[in-house]
């Protein structure tokens, strides 16, 4: 979501008559997105200030701004830590900055009252002005906004407020303009996809309507809360071409001690029956999650819980952390009775189970073809080419002819724990 609004802010800005640079040197104005979801997030950002506040102190003609939840989170209580700040704005605040810099002698230093009616202000959306993006062949495009589902441990519903939906044609003529701009796939987007609802139509409705009234090639989504995953909604994703089978769907814990006390509102069986509807349904689907560990009261009972679950669903891949307390969300008020280096301990035992599964996954589809959307040069070898499947996995492959932009058939001949390697055949689905 941050990448999709900084992409979007920044579409905005161009099209206001401003021009971006690579070089905080050379800006006028400096705009730092923030993320709270975890305290590394935001100690983060408070070092990328101090090294601007510095910058700006030899400058002092420079504009700084922060914008997004930390500045939401934070308030006038930034401004006092970084004097030198120009603005800070809250995520419902972001797409007004147009207007904040051109009457910046008339407008308050802070603003992060956040939004309770809308998805975003309408004039956003009336000029189909799009996100400036970093590769044109892939994009995001938000859905909603906002959640209602107050994680104990997380801060979102806080500092995004609550579920906001966006109007499902707005939706299909944002995704429709990016086809024509030459965008190859979407990933729809929110903090909770699957609760979407609009006039009538949930979020299955929302997959029907953009593959079949669109022109775009691929549609992914995330993020998906396991409570909310319909049955309607995996048929959509098997019944629809155009939906890649890929799912990412946040397990968190596998004990359901922990689940009970995160809020997340399902059990350990209830997710391992979702996983099992989803491979019986679609079975190349391609799983990833989110897991914390060290939450507070998780025993080691609880963790194995965990470590059994992750080896039951065989997840593609996780992102994993250690937990982060975040002020003013209910698990804060827990005693946070882990001890960090039992936290981490726990993390790297997580994260040597979950690369092992993936190598295994991965090793697995060696010898498979699969259509692979080509979306840069390779970094690590410039002279291949890089891309996603259908299931999401990164693929290095070998080709000479300027396939950029295009999805051609690939047939894997070696995997590791992270990327497929692979030779390109014939070409295919040429725009």
């Amino acid at each position: 979501m941050n990448v999709y609004d900084s992409e979007r802010l920044q579409g905005l800005l161009v099209s206001a008559g401003h021009k971006m640079t690579a070089k905080a040197e050379d800006a006028d104005i400096i705009v730092l997105n923030t993320c709270s979801v975890r305290g590394k997030a935001e100690s983060r950002a408070l070092g990328r200030l101090s090294e601007l506040q510095r910058h700006k102190q030899n400058n002092p003609e420079v504009m700084l701004v922060v914008v997004g939840c930390m500045a939401q989170r934070m308030g006038e209580d930034l401004l006092k830590e970084k004097p030198h700040l120009d603005l800070v704005l809250g995520p419902d605040q972001i797409f007004r900055l147009p207007e904040y810099l051109q009457n910046h002698s008339d407008s308050a230093r802070v603003a992060v009252c956040a939004s309770r009616d809308g998805f975003d202000r309408q004039t956003i959306w009336e000029h189909d002005i799009l996100p400036e993006r970093k590769t044109p062949f892939t994009s995001f495009v938000a859905v909603s906004r906002g959640c209602d589902n107050f994680c104990s441990y997380c801060v979102v519903p806080y500092v995004r407020g609550p579920e906001r939906h966006r109007p499902a044609d707005q939706i299909r003529r944002e995704v429709e303009l990016l086809a024509q701009t030459g965008c190859r796939g979407v990933t729809l987007i929110g903090q909770n996809v699957n609760s979407y609802q609009f006039g009538g139509q949930d979020f299955a409705d929302l997959l029907q309507m953009i593959s079949q009234q669109t022109e775009i090639d691929r549609i992914r989504f995330m993020t998906s809360h396991p409570k909310d995953l319909s049955d309607k909604l995996i048929d959509k994703m098997a019944g629809l071409p155009k939906v890649c089978e890929h799912i990412h769907l946040p397990l968190q814990s596998g004990s359901d001690n922990v689940l009970k006390k995160m809020n997340r509102g399902y059990t350990s069986g209830d997710y391992l029956r979702l996983t099992d509807r989803i491979k019986a349904r679609i079975p190349e689907a391609s799983i990833t999650t989110d897991i914390i560990v060290g939450f507070p009261t998780e025993t080691e009972e609880d963790f194995e819980k965990t470590l059994d679950m992750v080896r039951e669903v065989e997840f593609d891949s996780a992102f994993m952390f250690r937990y982060s307390v975040r002020e003013g969300t209910k698990a804060a008020l827990l005693e946070d009775d882990v001890p960090e280096e039992e936290k981490l301990k726990r993390l790297h035992v997580l994260i040597d189970l979950q690369k092992d599964i993936s190598l295994k996954k991965n090793q697995r589809l060696v010898g498979k073809t699969f259509e692979v959307l080509v979306d840069d040069r390779s970094r690590r070898n410039p002279g291949k080419w890089k891309g996603k499947t259908e299931g999401n996995k990164t693929v290095v492959l070998e080709g000479d002819d300027d396939i950029l932009g295009e999805i051609v058939p690939v047939t894997i001949n070696e995997a590791d724990g992270f990327t497929l390697f692979g030779k390109q055949r014939e070409k295919v689905c040429a725009r």
